[in-house]
């Protein structure tokens, strides 16, 4: 058999090219400490790689043979363990059938995966030459070490970019489904940025995502500034947000916090600040609650509705389930704050219609929980479609509306001394005979 001895020295060819894959790219990102707009996004990207970097890593080692290097070929096994001796093997063994050895010196390409967590790793050698039966291990193994500027890589390390206006980590992704900057989290925060001055967290993308953030049970995003925003997210696509958050559970799609200034901030240069939409019906798209018992909401300008033409109250209509819309209200004397159907013309009990009917739903409806409850919205003010009937007289736009034998309906009022506080409103558009809807402007005299 023959007994061996080496001098290794190794190359950690991997780790070098990861440390320099976090080469910096200098790039204005200085925003003003207002909510003004922000300053302009890099413009030059590092140059795309022609193939990406595996987990291969190059071995050189020296082979002698009673103190005379050694030249011919031999079989080699590799394998890397968690200890300098003992231990557990971390990934599978590597075995060569024939390397060529030149006075001593053998060169091999390793590959054992992504074992390389930042874990110290020692890599064990076993040699049979021409005449050996058997394997022999070389000892002791070879602890891995780290080219130095690769240090820098290692887990919990801060890395610290002292010159301005450039990025401490830059990320770039060519590929269209990559990704510049991944972070995840099982418990707490998926990618952490601070910043004195700018950005905590800056990201930047054309046609998807600006920052993605995953975690199980934490912030997916977590960004913190002391003078600028702590998240900065921006996008050039067409109808896709700067910063989008989606909730699949019960809780919120972005929830906005601050001591005090605004929760959520939003403006807009040629379009709206702020903007709501929900998918479920007689749910708001925007919602606004003071739990002091102040104001919810306030408005400092013009308002404009366009879901609705009328002015509502919730009311409780005594022992019907559902109110057909368009059905005119009395005040229950039996059951006070309550509504029943009219059922007498010229009634002076007479509180509004029941909203919805021909397709014109509330712009307005008027409701405080726990006090003021109710189900059915009863236009009070505003334009709104009547049950009515033409039997009594034919009803004219112009004319003023009442309350009718028929139940629930409207009819034209046409004595006027009986009509005095009775009168439900105004009537836009005609009916000659029959039973229909009537456009009406509610206006209660």
């Amino acid at each position: 058999m023959l007994r061996f001895r080496r001098i290794v020295a190794v190359t950690a060819v991997l780790v070098c090219l990861v440390a320099a894959g976090i080469a910096l790219a200098a790039g204005p990102l200085n925003q003003p400490k207002e909510l003004t707009p922000l300053a302009p996004p890099i413009t030059e990207s590092p140059a795309a790689v022609d193939a990406a970097i595996d987990t291969t890593f190059t071995y050189q080692g020296r082979l002698q043979q009673a103190g005379t290097p050694f030249t011919g070929s031999c079989a080699f096994q590799f394998s890397l363990w968690d200890a300098a001796a003992g231990g557990t093997q971390q990934g599978s063994t590597l075995s060569f059938g024939a390397v060529a050895v030149q006075a001593g010196l053998f060169n091999v390409a390793l590959d054992f995966g992504s074992q390389f967590q930042g874990d110290a790793r020692w890599l064990a050698t076993a040699v049979q030459c021409p005449g050996d039966a058997n394997y022999t291990d070389l000892t002791p193994r070879q602890q891995l070490t780290a080219v130095p500027y690769a240090l820098s890589l290692r887990p919990g390390t801060v890395v610290t970019q002292r010159t301005a206006n450039a990025q401490a980590i830059h990320g770039y992704a060519t590929a269209s489904n990559g990704i510049g900057v991944w972070g995840q989290s099982d418990q707490h925060v998926g990618v952490y940025g601070t910043s004195p001055g700018g950005q905590g967290v800056w990201g930047n993308s054309t046609t998807g995502t600006g920052v993605f953030g995953a975690s199980d049970s934490w912030a997916g995003v977590w960004g913190q500034s002391n003078s600028a925003s702590g998240v900065v997210g921006r996008s050039s696509g067409q109808f896709s947000g700067g910063v989008y958050g989606e909730n699949l559970a019960n809780g919120y799609g972005v929830y906005g916090r601050a001591a005090n200034g605004a929760g959520v901030f939003g403006k807009s240069t040629n379009w709206v600040g702020v903007y709501g939409e929900t998918e479920t019906g007689n749910v708001p798209g925007v919602w606004g609650r003071n739990t002091a018992g102040g104001v919810a909401g306030r408005f400092d300008g013009t308002v404009q509705i366009t879901g609705g033409a009328d002015l509502a109250e919730r009311f409780v209509v005594t022992g019907e389930r559902a109110v057909t819309p368009g059905t005119v209200l009395v005040i229950d004397s039996a059951n006070p704050g309550q509504l029943v159907p009219s059922e007498r013309p010229y009634d002076t009990r007479v509180v509004g219609i029941t909203s919805g009917a021909g397709g014109v739903q509330p712009g307005l409806t008027l409701h405080q929980e726990g006090l003021m409850e109710g189900d059915t919205q009863v236009a009070i003010a505003g334009r709104v479609y009547v049950l009515a009937e033409a039997d009594s007289a034919p009803i004219q736009p112009g004319d003023l509306l009442t309350t009718s034998a028929l139940r629930g309906y409207a009819m034209k009022a046409a004595d006027r001394d009986q009509a005095f506080g009775a009168v439900l409103g105004k009537a836009l558009t005609g009916l000659d005979e029959g039973t229909g809807l009537v456009l009406v402007l509610v206006t209660l005299q």
